[in-house]
């Protein structure tokens, strides 16, 4: 049996770190190998181009352009073309200047920023410190405030300098800037409807939206990056069918493609016909286990179904290699990478089976739930469904549209939901949400002051260095009470026409328009 991990010496550590503070409630593809073989990068297109139009295909059908809100990531893919963050972060996951020229932490509690002074809505009004304190302000009451929860207040020094105060020391500061925080225009949201018109100060302004079809931009030639986008007009098109996005990128109706049948991936890259980018793995993939009753309120059934999982089959059966095997909310190269797992040795049906026989459940029947829009959520669950029969769980899988999939996660009527979380630049951002005691995130219902400690010490802590010495033992710390597990992260890899350059898969997984142009 693997060692107990010692969750008092662990304590000691998060004392001697820093103190330990009680937190407010907050709401809510391709193989390794590809990476070698990638399409060529962007300077082997020449100098940028400017003119022409692109189609770019993505899966989802966006529903909401207010930044504030966000709900799904497909909306995100569009709207962050139209609006601007204040730092951008890059593929190699430094943080780079965009709204903010310069910024620093000045103590604990306080980061100060510089403003470029050439910022300009799409109404034609200029961006100012004021708008960034309206922007902060606003996105505490909306959907999103989870992730400004702990912003104090925003204190405007003039037009072009301002200081973001904190509650308390977040070491995800800048990952969560870099990711969520867009700026707005006061009398833009205050005049028309956020969600249906967008005004920021992106790249591209919005032109029409046709709902459930596509959405156009055009170029905003007031941008405040002279050179830039190169692109007039970009196009996001809905198509849900991988084939069918793979289908309109090999007879030219899209430039780009987000995802194609990834077990198609292998020859699609040996393809002189389609280009490629860089695969990251920045899709996380994972159960949730209704703690709060049924059979994964022990502790032992939890721990049975992690020494019971196989993830080279996941990763193989479910994604056809498309990933890679995931024990944590990250991977390599993100500089959180611990590589901990509490399970190492695993699968091993015996040590899961004798926990289950410990856990002296009354039943052994239980239920996967998955969401219908996701059909990789399907497979994985196939998967867990032959795997769990090997240590005697009889498991049912159950679909559900997104609306009633994400109502039974709110309301804890599952058993082992799949699902996956993609804001994971920083792992605070996915730990805390999904697993601190009072998180509206937290589906699970899980409640340890274990566990919350050692959020704390770890989301809170200013110090960068100090943060990635604690996240190894906060990992372990969740392995060891798996109120969720994680299986695999997903490579996110686009694809595009041979003579469509820029385009870079972020850790963000923003999908950054204003880098592509057309090679003449």
């Amino acid at each position: 049996m693997t060692k107990e991990f010692d969750r008092r010496s662990f304590l000691k550590t998060l004392t001697a770190a820093g103190s330990v503070v009680l937190l407010a409630p907050v709401l809510a593809a391709c193989s390794p190998l590809n990476n070698a073989a990638s399409s060529p990068s962007a300077s082997a297109f020449g100098n940028p181009v400017k003119g022409g139009t692109a189609v770019l295909a993505i899966q989802d059908n966006p529903v909401n352009m207010d930044p504030a809100d966000g709900q799904l990531y497909s909306s995100l893919q569009v709207y962050q073309n139209i609006f601007s963050t204040l730092i951008n972060v890059e593929a190699d996951f430094s943080f780079a200047a965009n709204l903010a020229t310069t910024w620093k932490q000045e103590d604990p509690l306080t980061w100060s920023f510089t403003l470029v002074q050439n910022a300009v809505f799409h109404n034609g009004d200029p961006m100012t410190a004021k708008d960034v304190d309206y922007s902060i302000t606003r996105m505490k009451t909306h959907g999103l405030g989870a992730f400004v929860a702990f912003f104090d207040s925003v204190e405007v020094i003039d037009d072009y300098t301002f200081k973001i105060h904190l509650t308390k020391p977040y070491g995800p500061m800048e990952a969560t800037l870099a990711s969520f925080v867009n700026i707005v225009s006061q009398k833009a949201v205050e005049s028309q409807d956020p969600k249906e018109m967008p005004i920021g100060t992106g790249p591209y302004m919005m032109t029409e939206w046709v709902k459930g079809s596509h959405v156009t931009l055009k170029r905003w030639d007031k941008y405040f990056k002279s050179d830039k986008p190169y692109l007039d007009q970009v196009t996001f098109q809905s198509v849900p069918d991988d084939s069918v996005r793979l289908a309109g990128l090999q007879t030219g109706q899209f430039d780009w493609i987000q995802t194609v049948p990834a077990q198609q991936i292998p020859d699609i890259e040996k393809s002189t016909t389609i280009s490629h980018t860089k695969a990251g793995p920045y899709f996380p993939y994972l159960i949730e286990l209704n703690t709060t009753g049924g059979p994964f309120a022990s502790l032992q059934a939890r721990q049975a179904i992690n020494w019971a999982i196989d993830r080279t089959e996941i990763v193989k059966l479910s994604f056809f290699g498309a990933a890679i095997e995931a024990a944590e909310a990250v991977s390599a190269p993100n500089p959180f990478f611990s590589g901990a797992n509490y399970y190492d040795g695993g699968p091993d049906l015996d040590k899961a089976k004798a926990l289950l026989a410990q856990a002296n459940l009354t039943s052994t029947d239980l239920e996967i739930l998955v969401e219908q829009e996701d059909s990789s959520y399907t497979l994985i669950a196939q998967v867990l469904q032959s795997q769990l029969q090997k240590i005697g769980l009889n498991a049912t899988i159950s679909t559900a549209s997104s609306a009633d999939y994400f109502g039974r996660l709110a309301s804890q009527k599952f058993d082992i939901a799949v699902t996956y979380f993609s804001a994971s630049l920083d792992p605070a951002l996915t730990y805390y949400l999904l697993g601190y005691s009072t998180s509206g995130f937290n589906f699970t219902g899980y409640k340890s002051p274990t566990l919350d400690a050692a959020l704390e010490s770890f989301t809170f802590n200013p110090d960068q260095d100090a943060r990635k010495k604690l996240y190894p033992d906060m990992v372990k710390l969740f392995q060891q009470e798996s109120p969720f597990i994680f299986l695999a992260n997903r490579y996110a890899e686009y694809f595009t026409k041979t003579d469509f350059a820029g385009a870079v898969s972020l850790p963000t997984l923003e999908i950054r328009a204003e880098d592509m142009w057309i090679s003449k």
